[in-house]
């Protein structure tokens, strides 16, 4: 695999790489954790992957001033919802900035780890904070795996071409 210098990337259109992201599809999810003070925190992502199988774990890519990421810096266990179908206003609200006030007059409950749990996500993956590695403008975040949730029955949200929609729905946008 060939090194990208700076100088490189630099001389990248990023006009055109922002239109290759988004024809891939991505599937959406909030990240939740619990500060150490009890204040939730949470952010939508669509930059998340499984990362490992052996051991189990997942990597998330947040914006370097995410408080979300603040609170994960601290080592703090968090969860990972994948979003079904008919969850984009709450994806939506945990796009932006606003703290704790995203969990206002959400019926949520403090899952095993202490992480908030959102209601009737398509799956849910908790995790603890393993390692964090800077990559440009984002941090990546690397979770072990402790538990997992995945109800058959859930159609995932996904991102594509700057919507979000069902993932059944993806050969209707093509």
């Amino acid at each position: 695999m060939a090194n990208v210098s700076i100088a490189d990337s630099n001389a990248l259109d990023v006009a055109v790489f922002k239109r290759l992201m988004a024809d891939m599809p991505q599937a959406v999810t909030i990240i939740t954790a619990m500060t150490e003070d009890g204040t939730p925190v949470g952010a939508t992502l669509s930059a998340v992957m499984s990362l490992s199988m052996n051991p189990p774990m997942m990597v998330a890519a947040f914006d370097r001033g995410s408080e979300t990421l603040a609170c994960l810096s601290q080592g703090r266990p968090f969860l990972i919802h994948i979003l079904g179908e008919g969850q984009e206003k709450l994806a939506y609200r945990f796009a932006g900035k606003g703290g704790a006030a995203k969990f206002y007059e959400i019926e949520w409950s403090a899952a095993p780890c202490g992480s908030p749990k959102l209601p009737s996500a398509a799956g849910v993956i908790a995790c603890r904070v393993v390692h964090l590695h800077e990559g440009g403008d984002h941090v990546l975040v690397t979770g072990s795996i402790s538990d997992i949730e995945h109800p058959a029955e859930a159609e995932p949200l996904v991102y594509h071409r700057r919507e979000l929609r069902p993932a059944r729905n993806l050969r209707a946008a093509a």
